[in-house]
């Protein structure tokens, strides 16, 4: 046990119907210290910092806050007591402001008895403005992007007189100058005395911000270790029990002809001048800032956004796609960032979910056949990986990553000339992020060409044969994968050289006490 413990946790369990999610696991914290929980999906973390932040009720264990127990605490005790939580999914209310969901349960009142709008107003956009993004306060959550409602979600956070914040996959959505931003305000709550859980798959924000990393194996601690005597590959090992590659392969498809010509594509007000041909056999990788357009283009080519000019060819052959099936008739297939909004049934089985993009083809007479249905979702259950009992469980009863992969299972499915992926491994463990790099690459090898917009910078360098980067709407410059940088990718971005040395940073030593 920790003296002077900020948080304390000691044989939590939780289990849910069919799944022991965490089994007699136990944490503890000091003050001002930054804490990585890593693992797998499916691992564990997200519950147990549910737990912590009074969602879930542990079934067994306690919970102490500077040396008091919890006891069975519901959020807003939680929010009380000084912890708050941004979860990976997110939880805005889509119809209310920014500012609104930013100061929800506290708002600044003013007499009689009514929300000061001009306070809360201004003191949101403060809040945002220290995560180094402009966002009018008074815009309906509904109308953000999935990035910016993930900055709401921080600010929110910030909101309270914290001691302690976890932060689950809080970066998913930000390009690496807003995740440069988000760890300085990270650094400074943690200099402040505030205790750090931070949820994250990407090593190397591990290693550039945490002092301490705990590692989670199918709900069981494996360790905690001091990041500082760590290394990448042991903490790997530690997750997954072996070894894993992530880095650029040498081995790349051979380019056949262009698949995708886009000349001059305008969708304002995101998209004012965007050209590239995407060739197959050959993986373009789109990077550029939150709010240069990326997405908007590509749902222009898919058809679920309207093209006011340009034109766009498909294997030389001119196509107008109006809504996403006649995209998906000219042979383009497209997994949305926003897979749970906009890409998946949660409320269905994940047969259902795969089988939705060639129901056509499933059919014996005027039925669906449950054997080809079948079939076909374990053909990529065993490929991808998924982890879940049987292929007639409820999608949204999967852990986040393993709802990712059955979102690219479903676009797989209909053999797309054309795979557009936005955002291929958010919210997914280095395990299933090597299987997803790996079946991106096979299918460059048999021909696909495939258009990732990514804004995890590492991930563009391991799986670009060509980098496009967008700025302010139009197309800002290219770069070959092989031999390129981040700094390069960042310079075109945001049309100077930006410096990464943020991330290079040792985390400061453990803060005293608040």
């Amino acid at each position: 046990m920790m003296m002077n413990a900020r948080l304390q946790m000691t044989g939590i369990c939780k289990s849910f119907p069919g799944v022991q999610a965490l089994d007699d696991v136990g944490l503890a914290i000091a003050p001002g210290e930054i804490h990585a929980l890593l693992g797998e999906n499916g691992a564990g973390k997200s519950t147990l910092g549910k737990i912590i932040a009074g969602v879930y009720r542990a079934d067994a264990g306690t919970v102490a806050l500077d040396g008091r127990d919890l006891g069975q605490i519901d959020e807003r005790d939680a929010a009380d007591a000084g912890i708050a939580i941004v979860h990976q999914e997110g939880s805005l209310v889509e119809q209310l402001s920014v500012a609104e969901n930013v100061f929800a349960g506290h708002p600044p009142i003013r007499w009689p008895g009514r929300i000061d709008r001009a306070a809360i107003n201004a003191r949101a956009a403060a809040l945002i403005a220290r995560l180094g993004v402009a966002i009018d306060p008074r815009r309906k959550v509904a109308a953000l992007a999935p990035a910016e409602a993930q900055v709401v979600e921080i600010a929110k956070a910030l909101s309270r007189d914290l001691k302690v914040l976890i932060l689950d996959e809080p970066t998913a959505a930000l390009t690496l100058t807003e995740s440069e931003r988000l760890f300085d305000i990270v650094r400074g709550l943690a200099a402040n005395g505030v205790s750090v859980i931070y949820v994250s798959h990407r090593l190397a924000e591990i290693f550039a911000l945490c002092h301490k990393v705990t590692v989670l194996k199918d709900g069981r601690l494996v360790g905690t270790r001091d990041v500082k005597d760590s290394t990448p590959e042991g903490l790997i090992r530690m997750m997954v029990g072996r070894d894993v590659a992530l880095a650029r392969t040498g081995i790349r498809a051979e380019r056949g002809a262009p698949v995708l010509a886009a000349q001059g594509v305008v969708s304002l007000p995101q998209v004012r001048d965007m050209s590239l041909t995407v060739h197959a056999g050959e993986i373009v990788c789109l990077a550029g800032l939150i709010g240069a357009g990326r997405t908007e283009f590509c749902e222009a080519i898919f058809g679920v956004r309207h093209r006011t000019a340009g034109s766009v060819r498909l294997s030389g052959q001119v196509t107008n796609p109006h809504e996403a099936r006649d995209g998906m008739r000219a042979g383009i297939g497209m997994v949305p960032e926003d897979r749970k909004n906009a890409g998946l049934f949660l409320s269905m089985s994940v047969r259902d979910n795969i089988a939705v993009t060639v129901a056509g083809s499933l059919t014996t007479g005027f039925r669906r056949s449950e054997d080809k249905a079948r079939s076909l979702a374990r053909h990529f259950i065993d490929q991808l990986k998924i982890a879940t009992p049987t292929d007639e469980q409820m999608v949204g009863n999967l852990s986040g990553g393993n709802q990712q992969k059955v979102l690219i299972a479903k676009w797989l499915a209909m053999k797309p000339r054309l795979l557009i992926v936005d955002e291929p491994t958010r919210g997914v463990d280095v395990g299933a992020r090597s299987e997803i790099y790996r079946l991106l690459r096979e299918l460059a090898a048999d021909g696909v060409a495939l258009l990732v917009v990514s804004s995890d910078l590492p991930e563009v360098l391991s799986l670009a044969d060509r980098i496009v980067v967008m700025a302010d709407g139009a197309l800002a410059g290219e770069l070959p994968g092989e031999g390129a940088t981040e700094e390069a990718i960042l310079g075109l971005a945001t049309q100077y050289t930006t410096s990464l040395s943020q991330l290079d940073k040792a985390p400061e030593p453990v803060g005293a006490s608040a």
